[in-house]
């Protein structure tokens, strides 16, 4: 008979979302460039969602940390316009382009009432994981949704 870990897997990680926004690049970048996405992009169409975990540091309180990621983001985003972009659909062509178009990526800051040690075994899978990432964000149409979310909590 197996034995049950200590801390068995928790389903609600009880999270509060402070801010659901966009963050857009922190200089102007070539907002008419468009990119033709190869036939694998075209039918590979789907989410991939990362999950990484890290202590927190004491001498960084929680909205020190979200401001700086949110300075990161915005100066990432120059280089990597694309990330910034959406996907929109060619008429013309009959396919999907990236339209390198400064929309914004999306960006959502949350926090739990639990610590990493009491959420349990971060390497193993977890179905309460799925709450720590977002899916869309509900203040955008379907058409507008960013092709990078990062949330942090």
């Amino acid at each position: 008979m197996a034995a049950l870990s200590p801390n068995p897997a928790m389903q609600d990680l009880k999270l509060t979302f402070q801010q659901s926004t966009l963050v857009f690049p922190a200089q102007q970048t070539d907002d008419h460039k468009t990119l033709f996405l190869s036939n694998i992009d075209q039918s590979l169409n789907f989410n991939v969602q990362i999950l990484y975990f890290f202590s927190p540091n004491p001498d960084f309180p929680a909205d020190a940390v979200v401001t700086r990621l949110k300075l990161a983001i915005e100066k990432v985003l120059v280089p990597y316009d694309f990330m910034a972009g959406r996907l929109k659909w060619n008429h013309h062509s009959a396919r999907l382009d990236l339209h390198c178009n400064a929309a914004g990526a999306g960006f959502v800051a949350a926090s739990s009432t639990f610590s990493l040690d009491e959420i349990g075994d971060l390497a193993c899978p977890n179905p309460g994981f799925r709450q720590l990432a977002v899916q869309t964000l509900n203040n955008l149409e379907d058409e507008d949704q960013p092709l990078c979310v990062f949330q942090c909590n």
